[in-house]
């Protein structure tokens, strides 16, 4: 049996040690497994989990073995043992089940050269309102994924208990699921539910005391459509717009609004990052202004790492700025389409302060906004992601 261990292991190694951090690392697990058929499901699920065992460590344990660095994560972020730890380190074993205090204690007594502040290393990116942390560590844990319920909310519980699918339940009829659960047999998507992180959904709080007519809507770099279908269930906007620079993420985003049952004003293919898009958006946004524009703008993402932690150990800070830039530049693009009483709403998935307060306050030197709310939603409590928000005026 320890040899079925062995394989598992030996291959998990093989795959991390081959992988170039340039594409994401389920899509490099997902073209290897293509490619390689000899592996069943069981062992593919097997490896994968021991490979991303070792991506949610970060940079904690550099000092150590790819092996040593697999048990080690393997340790942290599973409460049973499957008999990796009984084969390769039965000392950890018998305490798999401890809380994870108690867990990150014997790991450093067993490998002392383990840091689990390196967990996310970019600690001086990171915004003061952030907790260093239980933010590191909650990369240990993977995230659910949520859903917004769109449908009657009684008929899908009570579909969901039927079939014996466990759920988390959430203020705002938000479900949280296991990565593993498939709902696409059992609802309509984008009809009766709506596939969405929990702070994600929570940013459209930022409007609630402020009066929205309703008239118009445009969600700048809208890519998927999920604000678009908050804003649009809770405002019934007469004309919405979206934008987006892939011209391919904007035939699906269409598709996508029309099963949720969502008219569309228009839909254009912007660069927003370019002071030319003006003049595209002046061809498609009407003269008058709009009410409100929805701008979740590029970013780093490192809200969103506990869903991708291979770039706990590849992200360049160089980065940092090159998004900051892009934010810059694209809210002064969109400002001049903003009515006078209208609403800008500003998000990113990142905690870094360059791409959220500092992005701010480079606009409000050049530009006479106000900035009504700002605020941080923070998900990992969830398990789900951490967003920022802003809400501006002129």
């Amino acid at each position: 049996m320890a040899g079925f261990y062995k394989q598992h292991l030996v291959s998990a190694i093989d795959l991390i040690k081959r992988y170039s951090y340039k594409e994401p690392f389920a899509i490099f697990l997902k073209n290897h497994f293509k490619k390689d058929k000899k592996f069943g499901s069981r062992d593919r699920k097997s490896i994968a989990d021991l490979c991303y065992c070792y991506m949610r460590l970060g940079k904690s344990a550099d000092e150590y073995t790819v092996q040593d660095q697999i048990i080690i994560g393997f340790f942290l972020t599973h409460q049973q043992d499957n008999g990796l730890l009984e084969n390769f380190s039965p000392l950890l074993k018998h305490s798999v089940d401890e809380n994870l205090e108690k867990k990150i204690e014997i790991i450093s007594e067993s490998f002392p050269l383990f840091n689990s502040s390196l967990i996310f290393s970019f600690h001086q990116y990171i915004s003061t309102k952030i907790n260093l942390e239980s933010f590191g560590l909650s990369h240990l844990r993977k995230p659910l994924f949520f859903i917004k319920i769109r449908g009657e909310q009684q008929a899908i519980i009570q579909m969901l208990e039927e079939k014996n699918v466990a759920y988390a339940s959430f203020e705002n009829k938000i479900l949280g699921f296991e990565q593993h659960v498939n709902l696409s047999d059992l609802f309509k998507l984008d009809r009766d539910i709506v596939v969405q992180d929990i702070s994600s959904q929570f940013t459209i709080s930022l409007l609630d005391k402020y009066d929205i007519k309703g008239n118009t809507c445009w969600d700048a770099c809208a890519g998927s459509g999920g604000k678009s279908i908050l804003a649009s269930d809770r405002y019934h906007f007469t004309s919405h717009y979206v934008s987006d620079i892939r011209p391919s993420i904007l035939e699906e985003l269409t598709e996508r609004l029309s099963k949720a049952n969502i008219k569309l004003t228009d839909a254009f293919c912007v660069d927003l990052t370019n002071s030319l898009s003006i003049q595209v958006a002046k061809s498609h946004l009407p003269s008058t202004g709009v009410e409100l524009i929805i701008a979740d703008v590029p970013c780093t993402g490192s809200g969103t790492w506990g869903r991708s932690p291979e770039w706990l150990r590849s992200f360049e800070e160089e980065q940092i700025e090159v998004y900051q830039q892009k934010q810059i530049q694209i809210v002064k693009n969109i400002l001049p389409f903003l009515k006078k009483d209208g609403y800008l709403l500003y998000i990113t998935c990142s905690i870094f302060a360059n791409e959220n307060e500092a992005v701010l306050e480079a606009i409000k030197n050049s530009h006479p906004i106000k900035v009504l709310e700002q605020k941080y939603f923070i998900g990992f409590p969830n398990r789900g992601d951490q967003l920022f928000a802003a809400l501006i005026t002129l």
